[in-house]
C-alpha cells in the first residue's frame, strides 16, 4: 500500500494515489452510463420511460454519488492512510461496502439492466449470484476471510492482493444489496415472505459486531503491519485497532438500522378511527 512518511495535514491533502487502472474503470462506468442514456435518447424512448417512472431524475445522481464513494475510497487520500491507519482502512472498506454498492444500485434504470444484463447469458449467473442465500453466503465468508490475520496482512503487503481484496469486497456487496434494492423492478423473482429483507439485512450484523468486539476487545495487536509503519499524530497501534473496532462495531449497527427502516416499511399497523 502507498505510505505517507510526513504526518502534517498538508501532507495528508495532498496525498492522492491516481491509479490509473482504477481511473480508467471508473470513467468506463461513467461513459458506459452517459451512452446508455444517449441511447435511450436517439431512438426516442426516454420519455416513455420517463413518464412509466423506470427512468427518473435521481437515477444518474445517485450512480454518479456511487463513483464518487469509490473515487474518495481508492484514490483520495483515505486509499493512503490506510495503510497507516487501521480505522481508516475500516472506514475505506465502509465506503466500498455500505456506501458505494447501493448509491449505485439506486441510480440503476431498470432499462438500462434489462439491456446490459437481462436480455444476455448473464441473466442466469447473475440471478443465482444475487439469491439470497448465495449473496448473504459470499458477502459474509469474503468479509470474515480478508480479516484473518494472513489474508489481511498480505493484502497489506501487496498491491496486487489488496487489490483483489477491494474488488472483492465491492462486487460481493452488490451481490448482496442487488436483491434488497432491485434495480430490475420484480424482473427477477421477489420474494414472496413480506419481512424477508428485515431478516435479510439483521442476520448480517452479527459477523461485523463479532470482528468489532475482536478487535476492540483484545489487547495485543492484531496485525503486526501497524506496529511496523510509522504511527501518524500519536495514535498508538493498539488504539488504532480498538478505534477500528469500534467501526467496525458501526458498520454492523447500519445494518441493524437498515433492517428496522425495512421493517417499519413492511409492517404498516392500520390506525384506529375514533370518532
Amino acid at each position: 500500500m502507498p505510505l505517507l512518511e510526513d504526518p502534517t495535514l498538508f501532507a495528508v491533502l495532498r496525498s492522492w494515489s491516481w491509479e490509473p487502472v482504477i481511473l480508467l474503470g471508473l470513467g468506463l462506468a461513467a461513459a458506459g452510463y452517459i451512452y446508455a442514456f444517449h441511447h435511450f435518447r436517439s431512438h426516442g424512448w426516454l420519455p416513455r420511460l420517463a413518464q412509466r417512472g423506470l427512468v427518473q431524475r435521481r437515477h444518474p445522481w445517485f450512480f454518479a454519488a456511487g463513483l464518487l464513494a469509490l473515487f474518495l475510497a481508492l484514490l483520495s487520500p483515505i486509499d493512503v492512510l490506510a495503510g497507516l491507519l487501521f480505522w481508516v482502512h475500516m472506514v475505506q472498506h465502509i465506503l466500498l461496502i455500505m456506501v458505494a454498492p447501493p448509491l449505485i444500485l439506486l441510480g440503476l434504470p431498470p432499462p438500462l439492466i434489462r439491456w446490459l444484463i437481462l436480455e444476455t447469458k448473464l441473466r442466469g449467473v447473475l440471478n443465482w449470484l444475487t439469491s439470497p442465500l448465495v449473496a448473504f453466503a459470499l458477502y459474509n465468508t469474503n468479509l470474515l476471510a480478508w480479516h484473518l490475520p494472513a489474508l489481511y496482512q498480505a493484502a497489506l503487503a501487496n498491491e496486487l492482493i489488496h487489490a483483489l481484496e477491494h474488488a472483492f469486497f465491492f462486487y460481493t456487496a452488490l451481490f448482496y444489496w442487488w436483491r434488497l434494492f432491485d434495480p430490475t423492478h420484480g424482473w427477477f423473482p421477489i420474494w414472496p415472505w413480506p419481512p424477508a429483507k428485515w431478516l435479510y439485512l439483521m442476520v448480517a450484523a452479527p459477523p461485523s459486531y463479532i470482528l468489532g468486539s475482536i478487535l476492540w476487545g483484545y489487547n495485543r495487536v492484531v496485525y503486526p503491519y501497524y506496529e511496523l509503519v510509522p504511527r501518524l499524530w500519536g495514535v498508538t497501534a493498539l488504539a488504532d485497532q480498538h478505534y477500528a473496532g469500534l467501526l467496525m462495531w458501526a458498520h454492523g449497527w447500519m445494518f441493524f438500522m437498515a433492517s428496522m427502516i425495512a421493517f417499519f416499511a413492511w409492517y404498516r399497523p392500520e390506525v384506529e378511527q375514533v370518532g
